[in-house]
């Protein structure tokens, strides 16, 4: 099979990391895979060497003709006037040569079986392409509509379109917005992200973290959703009601910092919290952190939480919205709480104190690359 995985950009971020791990599941599988991004501004990630790798800048090919300068320029100048419209003149003037150029690449390699396109971000600059190959995989719960113009936004992108949600939760909330919006989508399922296990083991032996008591770590995005100011209190609460000595470690950064920084000051915890800021392989803090902690309000697919499985981390999380529960099954149902602060800091305590075996390796089985491969196949050939 000859699969292409489509992408805007590939930044640091998990949806640009799960595009490269995507790819190299079906590579890994014995597919040819194709890894086609948009934007080259602050790459981060490079697939392994069993993925075709292609750069297809649509802005300069585009410029390279007068014509397409010249409507480039109008787009934008309409854009200046009639706010948040740039995704209409975009899509109509780029998928055109997005079209273009896959054909060039299908007249070297042959013609593609599956194309999967991750996030809005990639199809809304290429709306206009119909082609019933293509699979768009929405990773996110926070789906804008209500508005004449996000409704009508939700139309270009997802009329007559396969779509999927990385989670049960997202696919839920696709309905939800496609009821409200009386859009009809071609189907709607759902395919979990996939995550190379043995790779997350393999970089979690990259360094030793330079702490010398055990700790508490909460990774990603430091975001309002990502809720770590109620991190912070569940953490002072347990500090001054359970006894919990063990420090807290937050990786990642944000537009949220600022006031995770100052509620850190103002709960007195400046002794005890350590930020580290954004790491390029944070699994090593991972691996050695006696439990991470998840407090979003909603998650696409939860993505750190399966890290840390990996990484043979207990965890505990917050009842959030999205994908958090195709994650937290069975016996991980007893580590989910409700947005209490003296319940997560009762549950982060006891957590910590049991002594359960935890059975690792069956709650990461179902995310394996080979499984999700064999879930698109199942669904789209």
């Amino acid at each position: 099979m000859r699969v292409a995985v489509v992408v805007r950009s590939l930044k640091v971020g998990g949806m640009e990391r799960v595009a490269v791990n995507l790819s190299e599941a079906f590579a890994d599988a014995g597919d040819e895979s194709h890894l086609i991004y948009f934007k080259d501004k602050k790459r981060a990630f490079t697939p392994k060497e069993n993925v075709h790798f292609h750069h297809f800048n649509l802005d300069k090919a585009l410029n390279l003709t007068i014509i397409g300068a010249f409507l480039g320029v109008v787009a934008k100048l309409l854009n200046g006037i009639f706010r948040s419209t740039y995704f209409i003149y975009s899509g109509i003037l780029l998928a055109p040569v997005f079209w273009y150029k896959l054909k060039k690449l299908e007249k070297k390699f042959g013609r593609f079986d599956l194309i999967i396109m991750r996030g809005h971000g990639t199809f809304e600059l290429i709306w206009p392409l119909k082609d019933d190959r293509v699979v768009q995989m929405v990773e996110s719960v926070f789906i804008k509509h209500g508005s004449p113009l996000e409704n009508f936004y939700i139309k270009c992108v997802y009329e007559g379109k396969k779509l999927a949600g990385v989670s049960s939760g997202v696919k839920e909330k696709i309905e939800e917005v496609l009821k409200i919006t009386s859009v009809k989508a071609k189907s709607v399922n759902v395919v979990n992200n996939p995550l190379d296990i043995d790779d997350i083991r393999k970089k979690a032996e990259a360094y030793k973290p330079e702490i010398a008591e055990e700790y508490i770590i909460s990774v990603g995005r430091v975001t309002p959703n990502k809720n770590i100011t109620f991190l912070l209190e569940s953490y002072k609460f347990a500090r001054d009601h359970y006894n919990l000595a063990l420090p807290l470690v937050i990786v990642g950064d944000g537009h949220d910092m600022q006031n995770v920084k100052q509620r850190i000051e103002e709960l007195k915890l400046t002794s005890y919290v350590k930020t580290l800021g954004l790491l390029s392989n944070p699994y090593p803090w991972i691996k050695n952190a006696s439990l991470l902690t998840s407090t979003s309000f909603a998650e696409g697919f939860g993505m750190v939480l399966i890290e840390a499985l990996s990484c043979h981390t207990k965890i505990i999380s917050t009842k959030s919205k999205g994908g958090v529960k195709d994650i937290m099954t069975g016996d991980l149902q007893s580590y989910l709480t409700d947005f209490d602060v003296q319940e997560f800091a009762k549950k982060m305590v006891e957590t910590l104190g049991e002594e359960k075996e935890w059975d690792f390796d069956s709650y990461t089985q179902k995310f394996r690359p080979e499984a999700i491969v064999g879930r698109y196949k199942e669904l789209y050939l």
